[in-house]
Parts: structure tokens; C-alpha cells; sequence
């Protein structure tokens, strides 16, 4: 037993390493790491919670491939399935995913086969330390054709969702588990939330929306630290957050672990060979419409950096200085002194490299912001999101809401420099212009008058 606890501890103080490291490394703004923070987080943190319920008697997930590997992969499918119903919702959106898309598709899969058990873990361990395992009430029976009406109002309520997704996009968190739930009790009375109010058992339903919660914290902790992230735009509730997530979209994750545990069981139970290639194919599709109507930028290279010249590219390669980000961080006269520029050169690749990394808005966006007259930072915090809008909207992204996460966090930026830092970067004062793009209540493809 001593034994087995020393090798506990020893795998508990490595997985704790491991998800150190991984924090060090994105502070450093290390890649793959700064990209991929959120994968490199969330599997040694998967195993943390694994080997604490090995810790408290209970048997370990990663032991047992033949479940984990169908769990992973099904929890990524059960994402995709909301991942579709976002291109309608239009709720978040994805920035700074690698360009290529064999390593976006793969890391985007990888990230999402961590749903499923990143509540159920937490679940299972809140089980092994006895909480409420005798939680229960009057059992509520079965009442006939509750089944057939639960699963109506679950497509009903789906329907009205995306017929009206401004308004009603929260019910999407409760119709999902209305149409998985009789299915599952269906199948397997046994494994059912349903089953489990029936029977007046509702201990395993307390643990999973705590569970759902504290993964929702996590979810948001890791995707906020990340360079590779999604961002909320959620109608109503966009200036109110923590970390990516309006305050009280939190309340939703206790409901989305509900959800996971009926889609996840209802499928798993299926894991044979023609289901899992028709959710291969659900899963390329949903990328490919992901890559369309979801993923707004991809890391910016130095090189796709627009109004940068290729000598200056050339010579800022040959100093070293090929992250965009770093450039964007690093002052005009260093660029001048690492890299031989000019300070016309120096101020031009900071100004692109600044208005690049903001916010997500990547090198295509920049560029269509340049083009329209909205070349720094802030002249687009002076800007208006209509006129902003109308230069950059070329296809599904940018939405306006986007844009306004874009303005929104130019003032915050241009707020926070000292007017000499402003004048030293070739910015604009953020005071609204007459003319141009950034004029509020004019389009700024309209000629303005003498």
C-alpha cells in the first residue's frame, strides 16, 4: 500500500511538473506552448485528477485505453456537435490557430477530446470522497409519454434557438440534454439522469454540476492565458467578463455537464465501427465549416505583416526577430539598433505588429484595416464599429460584434500609453476624426467633402 502511495505521489508531483513547465514555457511565449497553452494544461491536469481518484480507491481512467481512447474521441464529436450549432448561435470565435491546417484540425481535435473527461473526472473524484452519495428525494416514477414529451420540447426548444439565436442562445444548454436523456434512458435506465431522478437518487446530478462548474473555471482559466484562443461575443453580454466568459455565462457549465454525461453515454454505447466513421465525417465537415465561419485569424507571420517591406523583413529574420508578438512587445529603437532599420522601418513594422496582435485581429484583418485608413492602434480605438466594419467585413468574419472587441480593446490600449509613448509610436490621437474610416456615422467609402 505504501508502495502504491509513493508511486501516487510520484506521478501526482510529475503531472504538477509537467503543468508548471507548460506555464513557464507560455510566460516565455514558447511555442508550441504559447498556442497550444490550453492542450498542454488540460491533459496533465486530467491526470491529476485521475490519479487522485486512483489516490481515494477508485481505478484510473488512463489505465484503461479501451475506454479512454473511445471517450476522448467522442468527446470531441459531442463538441463539434455545438462547434455546428455555433455557426448559427454565432456566440465565439477562434483566434490565432496555427495557419496550417493539418496542425490546426489536429490540435483543434486534440483540445476537444478533453470535455468529456474533464467532467466526468472531477465528477468521479467527488464521488470517491463520498459527496453526496446519499443525496436523494421522493422518487418520481414513471409517468406515461414523459419520455416522448421531454424529447419534443427538447427539438422544439433547439429549433426556437436557432430561429432566434440572439435572443434565446442560452436554452441551447438545456435542449441538447432534453433530446440525449430519453434517448440514453431508453438505452441504458441504468446510467440515466432521468433514471437517477426516478428512482429519487439525485446524488450523481449534485456531483456533476459541480463538477461542470469547476471544469468550466478551468476551461476559461487555460483559453484566457492562451495566444491560441476562443472569444466570446455573446449578444448582450459583452462587456461583463471573467476571463473570455461573461459573468453569467458561467452558469451554464453546471447544465453543458449534464449534457456531456447523456450525449457522452448515449455514444459511447455505439462505439462501433459505421458510427465512428459517420462522426469522422461530422468532424471533418464541422472543420471545414469552422475554418469559414468560426476561425478568424491565424498566427501572424512576419512576412504577411501588411505595409512591411522585404528588406525589413529580411533584416529583422537575420537579427532573430521573426514572432510578431515579440515585435509588437519590443520598442521602435530596438528594432532599430538589433535589426539596422530605419526609424521609418522600425515604426512601421511595430505600428503593423501592434495592430496585428490586438485582440486577435491577425495580418488578413490588419491589412483590411490599413487599406480602409485605420493604421494604428489608435485610430482604431477613435473609430467607429460601423465604418470598421464595413472596410473588413469581406466574408462570414469579421462580424460586428467582433469589430467591437477590436475597438473596445484599442481604447483600452490607447488609454493605458503616456501621450509621448503615443507620439514616439506614430499613433493618432484618439480623438474621432472628420474624415476616413474611423469617422463615426459615415461610411467611410463614401468620399468625404472639402
Amino acid at each position: 500500500m505504501e508502495g502504491s502511495r509513493a508511486k501516487l505521489a510520484a506521478g501526482l508531483a510529475g503531472a504538477g511538473a509537467a503543468l508548471a513547465v507548460a506555464v513557464v514555457l507560455l510566460h516565455f511565449q514558447v511555442s508550441p506552448v504559447a498556442t497550444w497553452f490550453y492542450v498542454f494544461a488540460w491533459y496533465p491536469t486530467l491526470v491529476i485528477f485521475d490519479l487522485l481518484i486512483m489516490w481515494h480507491g477508485g481505478p484510473s481512467l488512463f489505465a484503461r485505453p479501451r475506454v479512454l481512447l473511445p471517450m476522448l474521441w467522442w468527446s470531441a464529436v459531442i463538441w463539434f456537435l455545438f462547434e455546428a450549432i455555433n455557426f448559427r448561435l454565432q456566440d465565439w470565435y477562434y483566434v490565432f490557430l496555427p495557419a496550417g491546417r493539418v496542425e490546426r484540425w489536429l490540435g483543434i481535435t486534440v483540445s476537444l477530446a478533453t470535455v468529456v473527461p474533464a467532467i466526468l473526472l472531477p465528477e468521479r473524484l467527488l464521488e470517491r470522497l463520498g459527496a453526496w452519495r446519499t443525496l436523494s428525494a421522493p422518487p418520481l416514477g414513471e409517468r406515461r409519454g414523459e419520455l416522448a414529451a421531454a424529447l419534443a420540447l427538447g427539438v422544439i426548444t433547439l429549433g426556437a434557438t436557432l430561429a432566434l439565436p440572439r435572443y434565446l442562445h442560452p436554452l441551447t444548454w438545456g435542449a441538447i440534454w432534453l433530446i440525449a436523456e430519453p434517448l440514453l434512458y431508453r438505452t441504458d435506465p441504468a446510467l440515466s439522469l432521468f433514471g437517477d431522478m426516478r428512482r429519487g437518487e439525485w446524488g450523481r446530478v449534485a456531483r456533476l454540476l459541480v463538477a461542470g462548474l469547476a471544469a468550466g473555471v478551468l476551461w476559461e482559466a487555460f483559453n484566457a492565458h492562451a495566444r491560441g484562443k476562443w472569444i466570446y461575443t455573446v449578444p448582450f453580454l459583452e462587456h461583463l467578463k471573467v476571463f473570455e466568459m461573461p459573468v453569467v455565462g458561467f452558469l451554464g457549465f453546471p447544465f453543458f455537464a449534464l449534457e456531456v454525461w447523456s450525449l457522452y453515454h448515449l455514444l459511447a454505447a455505439r462505439t462501433r465501427w459505421a458510427p465512428v466513421l459517420a462522426s469522422a465525417l461530422l468532424a471533418v465537415l464541422v472543420l471545414v465549416g469552422m475554418d469559414r465561419w468560426t476561425v478568424s485569424s491565424t498566427v501572424p507571420r512576419l512576412a504577411d505583416l501588411p505595409r512591411v517591406s522585404g528588406r525589413t523583413v529580411a533584416r529583422l529574420e537575420a537579427a532573430g526577430l521573426d514572432d510578431v508578438f515579440r515585435i509588437a512587445e519590443s520598442a521602435p529603437d530596438e528594432l532599430v539598433n538589433r535589426a539596422r532599420l530605419t526609424p521609418d522601418e522600425a515604426r512601421a513594422v511595430h505600428t503593423a505588429a501592434e495592430l496585428t496582435t490586438l485582440r486577435g485581429i491577425g495580418t488578413r484583418h490588419a491589412a483590411a484595416l490599413m487599406q480602409g485608413g485605420v493604421t494604428t492602434v489608435a485610430a482604431l480605438a477613435a473609430a467607429a464599429p460601423e465604418s470598421v466594419f464595413s472596410v473588413t467585413h469581406r466574408g462570414p468574419r469579421p462580424t460586428l460584434p467582433e469589430v467591437r472587441m477590436w475597438i473596445r480593446a484599442a481604447r483600452n490600449a490607447a488609454s493605458g500609453l503616456p501621450a509621448s509613448a503615443a507620439a514616439a509610436n506614430g499613433r493618432q490621437s484618439p480623438a474621432p476624426p472628420t474624415t476616413g474610416p474611423s469617422a463615426p456615422g459615415r461610411d467611410p467609402r463614401t468620399p468625404s467633402r472639402p
